[in-house]
C-alpha cells in the first residue's frame, strides 16, 4: 500500500501532542506485525459478542418492565443515539487509527493520558475476575440439566438438615431454594466463607480453560472461536422464542413488558438507569473496543462497525425481552409466581427461569439449551475483555519481552482463577454484589469521560475528523464531534455525579437470603456480625442462620 499523507496532528507518533496541525506521513500495513483478524466478518462478531452478554438478556428486560414497558425505549434509544452509539465510535477509531492497545492508544495523544489505558487494564481484570463465576454457576446447571430429573424441580433434602424440605415446601419455592443452598451454599453474610462448592469450583476450572483456548493466539484463536460463541446464542434465542410464545400465558407476560406508561418517563432514575444500560451493554471504557479495532485493517468504514454493532445488540435485548417475558407469563399461569415481581439479574435465570423450564414438557432439552445460551453469551464477554487487558501488558507495555503471549495468558488466567475461588465459598455471591454494585460503575464513568476529554479537547475533533476520512475515505458527520465534545462528556458527567451522590446518601448493603427469606445485610452491621457472641452456623444449610441474623436486628 502506497504512503498516504494525512494533515494530523503530530501526537499520532510517540511525541507530545502539539497545539497545531503539522504534516506527517502515516504508513498503514497491509498485515499488523502483531496478528490480524482473518476477515471483517471475525471482527464484526467478536464486536457483537463482547457486546451482547448476560445483561441483554437479564437486565434489560427488567428495567424495560420496571420503567413503563415500551415507554422506556424512549429514554433508551436516545441515550444509544447521543451516548452509545458516539462513544462506540470514538472507541473503534482511536483503535484503528493508533493500531494499539488503550495503553499506547492514549499516551500517543498525549503521555498523561497513559493512565486511561492503565486504569482499563485495571478495570477488565476486575470484571474478567468475577464475571467468570456467573458462566461456571451456568456451567453447572448445564451439567445438572442432564440428570433426567432437573434437581431444581423438587425440594431436595440436605443431609443433616431436618428443617430443609419443610422450609422449601412452605416457601413453594424450591427453585429459589435450590440456588441458594444447593449451588451458592450460601452463608450469612461474604465474612462467612464457609460451605465451599467443589462442583462450582471444577465449573470455575472449566470456564477459564475454555476462555484461555480461545484467545491464546489472540485474535487468530478467538476470530476463529466467535463463529459459533457469537452466533449460537442467536439459534437458542430463536428456538427460545417460538417454544415461549406459543406457551399458555405467553401474551400476558408479554403485554407487561410492553405496555407504556408514559408518566414513568417524568422519573429521574428511568433516564439514569436508561443511560447506564446503554453504556455497560455496548461494554465501553474497558479498552476491548479500542483492542479489537488496532487489529482491523487501516483502511476500514469504522463508522459503519460502530453502528451495525449498537444495533445489533440494542436489537438483541428487545428481542431477548420478548423471549423473557413470554416465558415468565407462562411461570405466572401456572401459578408459580407473579410476573409483575420478578427482579433482574441472576435471580431471573437461575430462579425464575428455571422454574418455568421444569414445567414444561421435556423440561431437560430447554434447560440445556437456555444455559448453552448464557453460557456463550458469557465466554464471548469474558475472552473479549480478557483479550483486551492483556493486549496492553504484551504488546503495548512490553512488559515481559522475553515470554511468549500464550505463556502469558495462561499464567495470567490461572492467577485469576485461584483469586477467584472466593466466589464459590459460602460468601461469594454477596462479594460478587459488592463487587458490581460499588466496584464497577464509579471508575468506568470517569474512563469514558477521560475518553471523551481526550479526543474532543486534547487530540481535537479536527483531527480526529481527517484520521477518520482518511481510513474510510469520508469525515463522521458533525453530530459525532458534537457529541464527543460536549454532549457525551456532559452525560457522562450527569451520570457520574447522580450516582456518586447516591451511592453517598445511602448505607452500602447487599442481600443475603437465609433459609428462605432474603434480608438486608448494611455496613454498619459488619463489625456487629463478627463479634463472638454471633452464633455461627453448624451445618452446610444457611437455614441455621436465622438466629444469628435474629440477633442482629
Amino acid at each position: 500500500m502506497p504512503n498516504q499523507e494525512v494533515y494530523v496532528n503530530k501526537s499520532v507518533t510517540p511525541e507530545i501532542a502539539a497545539p497545531v496541525d503539522v504534516k506527517i506521513d502515516v504508513k498503514p500495513k497491509e498485515k499488523d506485525e502483531r496478528g490480524a483478524w482473518g476477515n471483517k466478518v471475525e471482527y464484526l462478531l467478536a464486536c457483537i459478542g463482547l457486546a451482547v452478554g448476560l445483561g441483554n438478556v437479564w437486565r434489560f428486560p427488567y428495567l424495560c418492565h420496571k420503567h413503563g414497558g415500551g415507554a422506556f425505549l424512549v429514554p433508551y434509544l436516545i441515550c444509544l443515539v447521543f451516548e452509545g452509539i458516539p462513544l462506540m465510535y470514538l472507541e473503534m477509531a482511536v483503535g484503528q487509527f493508533f493500531r494499539s492497545g488503550s495503553v499506547n492508544c492514549w499516551s500517543k495523544i498525549h503521555p498523561m493520558l497513559r493512565g486511561i489505558g492503565v486504569g482499563c487494564v485495571c478495570v477488565s481484570m476486575l470484571l474478567c475476575l468475577y464475571y467468570v463465576i456467573i458462566i461456571a454457576r451456568c456451567f453447572l446447571y448445564f451439567f445438572h440439566s442432564f440428570t433426567g430429573s432437573l434437581p431444581f424441580i423438587l425440594c431436595a433434602e440436605v443431609e443433616g438438615v431436618e428443617l430443609a424440605e419443610t422450609c422449601c415446601q412452605r416457601s413453594n419455592d424450591s427453585a429459589n431454594y435450590y440456588y441458594w443452598n444447593n449451588v451458592l451454599k450460601a452463608s450469612s453474610g461474604f465474612e462467612d466463607v464457609a460451605n465451599f462448592n467443589w462442583e462450582l469450583l471444577g465449573c470455575l476450572a472449566l470456564a477459564w480453560v475454555i476462555c484461555y483456548i480461545c484467545v491464546f493466539k489472540g485474535v487468530e484463536s478467538s476470530g476463529k472461536a466467535v463463529y459459533f460463541t457469537a452466533t449460537f446464542p442467536y439459534v437458542c434465542l430463536v428456538i427460545l422464542f417460538f417454544r415461549g410464545v406459543t406457551l399458555p400465558g405467553a401474551v400476558d407476560g408479554i403485554m407487561v413488558y410492553v405496555k407504556p406508561d408514559f408518566s414513568k418517563l417524568l422519573t429521574g432514575q428511568v433516564w439514569l438507569d436508561a443511560a447506564t444500560q446503554i453504556f455497560f451493554s455496548l461494554s465501553l471504557g474497558f479498552g476491548a473496543l479500542v483492542a479489537f479495532a488496532s487489529y482491523v485493517p487501516y483502511k476500514n468504514n469504522v463508522g459503519r462497525d460502530a453502528m451495525i454493532v449498537s444495533l445489533v445488540n440494542c436489537g438483541t435485548s428487545v428481542f431477548a425481552g420478548f423471549v423473557i417475558y413470554s416465558i415468565l407469563g407462562y411461570r405466572q399461569h401456572l401459578g408459580i409466581g407473579d410476573v409483575e415481581t420478578v427482579s433482574s439479574g441472576s435471580g431471573l435465570a437461575f430462579v425464575a427461569i428455571s422454574e418455568a423450564v421444569s414445567a414444561m414438557n421435556a423440561p431437560y432439552i430447554w434447560s440445556i439449551l437456555f444455559f448453552t445460551m448464557l453460557i456463550l453469551l458469557g465466554l464471548d464477554s469474558e475472552f473479549g475483555t480478557l483479550e483486551g487487558a492483556v493486549t496492553p501488558l504484551v504488546v503495548d507495555m512490553n512488559l515481559f519481552p522475553k515470554v511468549r503471549k500464550e505463556i502469558v495468558l495462561g499464567v495470567f488466567s490461572a492467577v485469576l482463577f485461584l483469586l477467584g475461588t472466593g466466589f464459590c465459598s459460602g460468601g461469594g455471591e454477596y462479594m460478587i454484589m459488592v463487587f458490581d454494585t460499588y466496584g464497577m460503575n464509579i471508575p468506568i464513568l470517569i474512563l469514558a469521560l477521560s475518553e471523551c476529554i481526550a479526543v474532543g479537547w486534547v487530540f481535537g475533533t479536527d483531527n480526529m475528523s481527517k484520521a477518520i476520512e482518511d481510513m474510510q475515505g469520508t469525515r463522521p458527520n458533525i453530530f459525532f464531534t458534537i457529541c464527543w465534545k460536549y454532549i457525551s462528556p456532559f452525560l457522562l458527567i450527569v451520570i457520574f455525579c447522580v450516582t456518586f451522590i447516591q451511592n453517598m446518601m445511602k448505607t452500602p448493603e447487599y442481600g443475603a437470603f437465609v433459609g428462605c427469606t432474603e434480608v438486608h445485610i448494611y455496613a454498619n452491621q459488619l463489625s456487629t456480625r463478627l463479634q463472638p457472641q454471633t452464633p455461627a452456623p453448624t451445618t452446610n444449610s444457611v437455614l441455621d442462620t436465622i438466629t444469628a441474623l435474629n440477633n442482629l436486628n
